[in-house]
């Protein structure tokens, strides 16, 4: 039986369509490809973790973005990785989810790979005074999907894998979800619609 949902923030909780957000910078289609693929898409950002980690600041993640580029864009980059969390949106959609969640009695969680300035942006926005807990990976320097994140939650929050409903966007998470019983379950990015829908097949809408 599910007494505990877990959501992930970006692309779950929180909408970020990322070359929306990059054409708040430039309308130039050089340069939206060129921080779609070393800012966005970077392996600074995805494959090092290196914004989410709280272990490196964003200084010095412009300086190796910049680095590795040559420096074609260094303002450009500066811009966006200073300023990309402020095209974070959350919709209203999402927040009677998690209400009607809440007034039905159960527990809800936040994990998520994200950084300080995303949670000091959003850390009183009003959907969140229904979560029961969060665990974030730039307080604690751990990322998904490595196992640390998942037994920390799972310890700190004295939750049964087995009661818990995971939802993410992205499978890599949900692999590490499941390896310790938790019911992982994928869903689009930025679909509030398949949220509802996995939330209904296990009889919780």
């Amino acid at each position: 039986m599910i007494k505990n949902i877990i959501f992930d923030f970006g692309n779950v909780i929180g909408r970020f369509d990322h070359l929306e957000c990059i054409k708040n910078f430039t309308n130039n289609e050089e340069e939206i490809k060129f921080l779609d693929e070393n800012v966005i898409n970077s392996p600074e950002w995805l494959k090092y973790g290196h914004m989410d980690s709280g272990l490196v600041t964003y200084d010095a993640i412009i300086k190796l973005i910049n680095d590795r580029t040559n420096n074609i864009y260094p303002e450009l980059v500066s811009n966006l990785v200073n300023n990309y969390y402020k095209y974070i949106t959350i919709s209203d959609d999402i927040i009677n989810i998690v209400k009607e969640l809440k007034n039905k009695g159960y527990n809800i969680y936040l994990l998520s790979n994200t950084s300080d300035p995303v949670i000091n942006e959003f850390k009183d926005h009003e959907i969140f005074k229904y979560f029961d807990g969060f665990v974030l990976s730039c307080k604690i320097n751990m990322l998904k999907p490595n196992n640390g994140i998942y037994e920390y939650i799972l310890n700190k929050y004295n939750l049964i894998p087995e009661e818990c409903l995971f939802i993410d966007d992205r499978e890599d998470n949900m692999a590490t979800a499941n390896r310790f019983g938790i019911n992982g379950r994928y869903v689009n990015k930025d679909d509030v619609e398949d949220i509802k829908k996995i939330l209904k097949e296990y009889n919780i809408l």
